[in-house]
């Protein structure tokens, strides 16, 4: 169980590699609970909504989790805030959609993400 609680704590660092592949397989697991939870709503069906709630909860937490172990790799001590204005960032691009400002939204994410992956940190021995 030590194994997998690692993936869900806020504590210690990760690698741009590592980073990538928890999102990947966060976005993967969200696909998945989101299917679940539309396709629920769409045959008005509770327990497929509450299965989708159930799948897609703790692939948020991790995805938050892996972004802020990410940050406090590259920015020590500022991981909080950097993973705060990431989040509202991305949910902002949600909001306003295909619009100019939503593009530009999506390029902004976008350079973050593979400063995120790319971005070598000071740490030697990842811990997270």
């Amino acid at each position: 169980m030590e194994n997998f609680k690692k993936y869900f704590e806020f504590g210690g660092t990760i690698s741009g590699l590592n980073y990538f592949l928890r999102q990947l397989l966060a976005s993967v697991v969200a696909f998945i609970g989101g299917f679940t939870l539309g396709y629920g709503a769409g045959s008005d069906n509770i327990g497929l909504i509450t299965l989708g709630m159930v799948i897609l909860s703790p692939a948020v937490w991790m995805s938050f989790a892996t972004i802020y172990k990410r940050c406090e790799a590259l920015f020590p001590g500022q991981a909080a805030a950097y993973t705060t204005g990431i989040v509202v960032l991305q949910v902002l691009g949600q909001f306003i959609g295909e619009t100019a400002l939503g593009g530009l939204t999506s390029i902004v994410l976008f350079i973050i993400g593979l400063y995120l992956i790319f971005k070598n940190s000071n740490i030697v021995e990842h811990n997270g």
